[in-house]
């Protein structure tokens, strides 16, 4: 799971990004794939990584599990394992710096504040799964793809008024992805919200939640204070 890095409080986390060389990513190019081995934890400084594993049959395109946005560390399975437990794939072009294993270790078990960040993360992730599992028949396309906009609010939006703005540009297909859901089921959800102004669609194609409040209540949640970082 992304593990986003505060360079004020993670300052021997911070010092290992600055060290290293940054590498420039194009759209679409892969970094590593699932069972590569794991030998170095990466930071996205710009743009974001796909995290993916293959298409469900033989012939269909990887999908999309989880996104790494600025500022987050992915790969962290290089910690524990010798192997990429999912490929990772430039979603947007992007930047980012790979960092030593045996460092990103030391900076998360001398720095209280950054494991309980990295800890608590890992807790937000197994709350949004045990929520996607609530219910008789489980959560429907509409509560997950509004779990998946509140949870990219919270980790890459900036405040605009009572709204939030996502700043990196997600298109429908990683959205129907990571909400386990058809891309035209998700492209209705989206223009639905658009319509009724739930949503708000940048020039640039970034979406505002223009009503985190109505997004909540879509999820399933009855108030903020259910939703972790929220």
């Amino acid at each position: 799971m992304p593990f986003r890095l505060n360079p004020p409080r993670d300052r021997k986390l911070f010092r290992l990004v600055k060290n290293s060389e940054g590498e420039r990513l194009t759209k679409g190019r892969a970094l590593y794939a699932p069972g590569d081995e794991a030998r170095e934890v990466y930071l996205v400084r710009t743009g974001f990584v796909r995290l993916v594993l293959p298409g469900m049959e033989p012939g269909l395109p990887e999908r999309t599990v989880r996104v790494a946005l600025p500022w987050e560390l992915f790969g962290d399975e290089a910690l524990t394992e010798g192997r990429r437990r999912y490929g990772a794939i430039a979603g947007a072009t992007c930047v980012v710096h790979p960092m030593p294993k045996g460092g990103v270790l030391q900076g998360l078990k001398t720095a209280k504040t950054s494991l309980d960040a990295y800890l608590e993360g890992m807790e937000r992730e197994l709350h949004r799964l045990r929520h996607a599992q609530g219910g008789s028949h489980g959560p429907s396309a509409a509560q997950r793809l509004a779990e998946v906009l509140l949870d990219l609010g919270a980790r890459c939006g900036e405040p605009q008024g009572r709204g939030i703005q996502i700043t990196q540009k997600v298109t429908h297909q990683i959205l129907a992805d990571l909400a386990g859901a058809h891309r035209a089921t998700v492209t209705t959800l989206l223009n639905d919200w658009l319509y009724s102004g739930v949503l708000v669609a940048r020039a640039d194609g970034c979406l505002a939640l223009q009503r985190p409040r109505d997004l909540l209540a879509l999820a399933g949640y009855h108030s903020a204070a259910e939703k972790p970082g929220v």
